[in-house]
């Protein structure tokens, strides 16, 4: 059996566990990271997203801005973007998340486009 990776999401004076599937989005704000889940948005337990995106990264998520880490079984659509920038939309929410240009062939690739 699989180890099942789980993330805690912090709302008022409650911790969350989420599996890592149900976090469509972590941003990050300075320090903090929030997450877009399906129960909506959380505060990261953990700061800096250097540290999600090191620990989440065999889970499927993909570092495609210097702000964003994005679950890409949720992407639904990309959008070129005129220089070469994308942007994502994930699904059932219409969430547009920036891709840089620096990330743009590596997200493509991840997403097999």
């Amino acid at each position: 059996m699989g180890e099942t990776r789980r993330v805690v999401g912090i709302r008022g004076d409650r911790q969350v566990l989420f599996d890592i599937a149900e976090v469509i989005v972590a941003e990050s704000v300075g320090r903090a990271v929030w997450l877009r889940t399906d129960l909506g948005r959380f505060r990261c337990a953990t700061d800096g997203i250097d540290n999600i995106d090191d620990k989440y990264a065999e889970c499927g998520f993909v570092r495609v801005h210097r702000s964003f880490l994005v679950n890409l079984n949720r992407v639904r659509e990309v959008t070129r973007k005129d220089g070469g920038e994308l942007e994502l939309t994930v699904e059932n929410y219409g969430w547009i998340v920036p891709v840089s240009r620096r990330r743009a062939k590596f997200v493509t690739e991840a997403l097999g486009l």
